[in-house]
């Protein structure tokens, strides 16, 4: 693989009120796994940052992202606009509610979904994106949208000011992957021609315990994974072929010979990566860099989905095991099948 991947850590919303509260520490392990393990290319806090939007609140985030090296940037969620419509108080703290950044092919742009209560886009601002992702296709740059209001949210309607244009936007550009929170349960939704992922919370997190998501983007390959702070040991993220769930278009499935690429992060070195297509035999990936890698012949798999299994071992002992989907399509045709996983029908928070 020719260029570097970029990597962004997204913790969940954070929902801080005091030091020393269960959600506090919990933030506080993410962001030193982040800080020490992973260095990504930058954080992105997906919003619900603080719980009352007070000044205390604001700053104890200040001091909880000022222990970050790397750039990191911040969404508006409702909690961080609490009895402050005009967002003064992350304004004062954090900077603008929206804005993009352009990095190794990619266009990240940051939407503040807050301007009307309990959703919705200025027009003002839906001029904005919809000139950013045009110059982004103009400019040969695939576009990610981080937006603190999934769209699939159960027991909410996804409906505002400013909503229907932000439909025919993403729905009639490509878009590479729209990544939210709000939700408190972590959840990654295919529409068909959109993937969504939406990132459990850290603050009353819902369907497991807190943590963050990793995600990884180069060229069509998009990839992630949920970190809890229960997690110990190395990291494995399988960047190619790519998962299922996220494949949107015929260029996400395999065709013929391919290659496997893993992205491994631990806190000691890691010396072995291996992976197996279903039940077949394992294959050692060889290092390239901070990836590991190895070919297969995908021209011998049959049409349709197959699991792919990769241990990531570190000298230290600590193993890492993920199994993904991926698609195989001799013809190159694909459409995607709409769905969601996993599959979540209550919530104690919308």
């Amino acid at each position: 693989m020719s260029e570097e991947a970029v990597i962004v850590a997204i913790p969940g919303d954070l929902h801080l009120t005091e030091s020393g509260l269960p959600n506090h520490r919990a933030a506080e392990r993410v962001m030193e796994e982040i800080h020490q393990c992973i260095d990504p290319d930058f954080v992105q806090f997906i919003g619900d940052n603080v719980q009352d939007a007070t000044e205390e609140q604001f700053r104890l985030f200040d001091e909880l992202r000022g222990r970050l090296a790397m750039p990191h940037f911040a969404l508006v969620g409702d909690h961080d606009v609490k009895d402050d419509p005009e967002a003064r108080g992350f304004r004062a703290h954090v900077g603008p509610t929206y804005g993009s950044t352009s990095l190794r092919g990619f266009r990240f742009i940051r939407l503040d979904t807050q301007q009307a209560r309990p959703l919705g886009i200025s027009a003002q601002q839906v001029d904005w994106f919809r000139a950013e992702v045009d110059a982004a296709i103009e400019a040969g740059e695939r576009v990610v949208i981080f937006q603190h209001n999934y769209p699939y949210q159960i027991w909410e309607t996804f409906d505002g000011p400013g909503i229907d244009d932000w439909r025919a936007i993403v729905q009639t550009r490509r878009i590479a992957v729209i990544v939210c929170g709000h939700t408190h349960y972590g959840q990654v939704a295919n529409d068909g021609r959109n993937a969504s992922v939406a990132t459990r919370s850290i603050g009353d997190p819902e369907g497991g315990p807190p943590g963050y998501t990793l995600a990884a983007f180069r060229g069509e390959d998009l990839a992630i994974v949920f970190r809890s702070i229960e997690d110990r040991g190395p990291i494995a993220m399988v960047l190619h072929p790519r998962e299922s769930i996220l494949a949107t278009g015929p260029s996400h499935v395999v065709r013929g010979p391919d290659r496997i690429v893993v992205r491994a992060w631990s806190a000691s070195a890691v010396d072995r990566v291996r992976a197996r297509i279903d039940a077949g035999p394992w294959i050692l990936l060889e290092p390239e860099g901070a990836e590991w890698s190895a070919p297969f012949d995908g021209g011998r798999l049959s049409k349709g989905e197959h699991d792919l299994h990769v241990e990531a071992r570190e000298e230290k002992g600590g193993l890492a095991a993920r199994t993904i989907r991926f698609v195989v399509d001799p013809s190159g045709r694909y459409t995607a099948v709409p769905r969601v996983e996993p599959t979540v029908d209550r919530t104690a928070f919308c």
